[in-house]
């Protein structure tokens, strides 16, 4: 009697695991869930570019103006300009945008930048590619 009690909480308990229930169905939970990808976007969300070479080296030399260290990932900086972008193409307005850029590029080896230099990059970021 002891064997069967401890085969069957270990048949329990390993069903439990791995996320069945007692009818051999998959629990939801344990399905995996389909990812957003970034290029996918709602009715809502704006086409946002994606720079060419020629543009690409204009925002970093941009960027480095306004501060060496925000040019020095170059995939990065293109990443971040191109969310300030759906900022712009959004219509936000000028206060948010340099507050968003200002978030977006703070930290790490640039440090903390101050608002002036959020509208800096926002600026650049329109001069160069997000028009």
């Amino acid at each position: 009697m002891r064997r069967t009690t401890i085969a069957a909480l270990l048949t329990a308990s390993v069903l439990a695991l791995a996320g069945c229930s007692d009818d051999g169905e998959t629990d939801a939970a344990a399905k995996p869930k389909p990812k957003a990808t970034p290029t996918q976007t709602t009715p809502d969300t704006p086409s946002v570019p994606s720079p060419n070479a020629a543009q690409t080296k204009a925002l970093t030399d941009a960027l480095s103006a306004i501060k060496p260290e925000l040019a020095a990932d170059e995939e990065r900086a293109v990443r971040r300009a191109q969310n300030v972008c759906m900022d712009v193409k959004g219509g936000k307005d000028a206060a948010t945008m340099a507050k968003n850029a200002n978030a977006r590029y703070s930290g790490g080896t640039a440090g903390q930048l101050t608002d002036a230099q959020g509208a800096q990059i926002v600026k650049a970021v329109k001069d160069t590619f997000c028009s």
